[in-house]
């Protein structure tokens, strides 16, 4: 089950404050959402569903479902899967040094590539039980496609495709501190240190938590996205 929590997301966001009463409506109660996680859960493992996977964007809607679906086990902090769902330096280096033999370049142009790409697509890591970083799949594919296809790299380096959601922008921009954490983000000098994310929260609590101004501190505890 993929994406999930979409509308909750884009409720949370407020792109659609109106339909909160909604959203309520299918989580609560003998809603839609609910019922079908309630079914969900009791089918899994006995009833012929052997397992569930399910992804999104943040454990909002999980955290609302509450005893709907609360046999839910999170794994995107476990090691063994850190690279489930992007690729490992040496899977990119073969993928290149096998492209570059069909275009007929030297190994030069080979290493030239995947310096580039560790430059531009590496750097995202899910758990801190490891030292290894993975290559967004999707940026690596669309660099691997370009250079495949026309022997060169493409004349632009990121996909847009993935360009920054600009409502997420402006809704980490309203939390508290948020702003200077998009201008930390972005700054040349120090990464952006986040100790610990928040595994389990409600609606409630994005919309309606207090959003006292305080001093940006330099380490900063964020919950989604």
């Amino acid at each position: 089950m993929d994406e999930y929590d979409n509308f909750a997301n884009e409720l949370m966001m407020g792109h659609q404050s109106a339909e909160e009463s909604r959203y309520r409506a299918i989580l609560s109660g003998e809603g839609v959402m609910k019922t079908l996680f309630k079914t969900i859960k009791a089918a899994a493992g006995t009833r012929g569903i052997g397992r569930v996977f399910i992804t999104g964007v943040s454990p909002v809607v999980m955290s609302d479902l509450t005893s709907g679906y609360n046999v839910a086990r999170n794994i995107y902090f476990k090691s063994q899967f850190n690279a489930l769902c992007g690729f490992r330096e040496d899977e990119i280096a073969l993928m290149i040094t096998e492209i570059a033999k069909e275009c007929g370049l030297p190994q030069s142009r080979a290493n030239e590539a995947m310096e580039t790409m560790r430059t531009f697509y590496n750097g995202y890591c899910f758990s801190r039980e490891t030292e290894r970083s993975i290559y967004n799949p999707t940026l690596a594919l669309y660099f691997l496609q370009e250079f495949h296809d026309g022997c060169h790299y493409p004349e632009q380096i990121l996909d847009s495709n993935l360009a920054m959601d600009r409502g997420k922008l402006h809704y980490i921009s309203r939390l508290p501190a948020g702003g200077q954490l998009i201008l930390d983000a972005l700054a040349e000098t120090d990464a952006v240190h986040v100790p610990r994310l928040a595994d389990r929260f409600r609606v409630e609590d994005m919309r309606y938590a207090p959003r006292i101004p305080t001093s940006p501190p330099r380490s900063c505890i964020i919950s989604g996205f």
